[in-house]
Formats: structure tokens, sequence, C-alpha cells
């Protein structure tokens, strides 16, 4: 009998042991845990210090390390630069009264009402040479009527 009550007494000392160690595994897991939402909230606030340096003086050239301001100013005139080539892709422009998206053929914004003064279209790169003769808009060679005032395109 002594060697199963021995038996008992190891089993018992072992499902303790184990018990205390999966503790201690969940508490170190636990603060491990705590401790990487810190470091997360840390770089939070790095970010948030470095945005409002720049904010600061995105215009002082006088600035320490200005080359990185200079760096993020270029970056942001390029993601607009694009943003206005996915609007002339996508046919889109901005209402000049309320900001929104209308469509670069409108006329009236549909979210404000506003009249949209349509900018006339001058291109560098017009090959034939042709303009509208009532809003003198850039015409392609083979347009028949102008796409930006519609009027009929006078051939001679």
């Amino acid at each position: 009998m002594a060697f199963f009550e021995q038996l008992g007494k190891r089993l018992t000392d072992a499902g303790q042991n184990v018990a205390h160690q999966t503790k201690n595994l969940a508490d170190v897991t636990q603060l491990n845990s705590a401790i990487s939402e810190k470091e997360k909230k840390i770089l939070q606030l790095f970010s948030n210090i470095g945005q409002l340096y720049y904010e600061m003086h995105k215009h002082d050239p006088s600035a320490e390390n200005y080359e990185i301001i200079e760096e993020i100013n270029s970056i942001y005139a390029e993601i607009t630069q694009n943003r206005e080539k996915i609007k002339q892709i996508k046919g889109v422009m901005k209402c000049t009264n309320c900001g929104a998206d209308v469509a670069a053929n409108a006329v009236f914004c549909n979210v404000c009402g506003s009249k949209i003064v349509q900018k006339i279209n001058v291109v560098n790169e017009n090959m034939s040479g042709r303009y509208c003769s009532i809003c003198h808009a850039a015409i392609a060679e083979d347009d028949l009527f102008c796409n930006n005032c519609g009027a009929k395109i006078e051939t001679n």
C-alpha cells in the first residue's frame, strides 16, 4: 500500500507543479501582452510628437532636421498629384463651393447645387493645333464637337 500512497503523492505533487507552472506561464503571457500594448502606445505618442513638430515647422527652413520636413513635404506633394490624376482618370473634380466630388462635365453640384465653373481644357500637347472657337479648349483632330462646351466644330 505504501507504494500506491507514494505514487499518489508524486502524482499530486506533479499536478500541483504543472498547475503552478501553467499559472506562471499565464502570468508571464499577460505581462508580456501588457508590455506590448504599452510599447504600441509609446510608438503612437512618438508619432504624435513627430506629427505635431512637423505641423509647427513645415514652413520653417531654420527648423532642426528640415531636410526630413522637406522630404515629407515632397511626399505630400506627390500624393496630391496622384490624387488629382485619379480624379482625372475617374472623370471627377471637386466642387469649388462645398468640396464634394462631382462629374468633370457636371453643370451643377449634386450635393450643394452650386453652378460648376468648367475649367478650359487647354492642352500643351494638342497635336492637332485646333481649338474651339467658342471656349478655346483644345480639340482633337477628329472631334466634331467640343468636349468642353459642346459647340459644333467648323471644318475647313
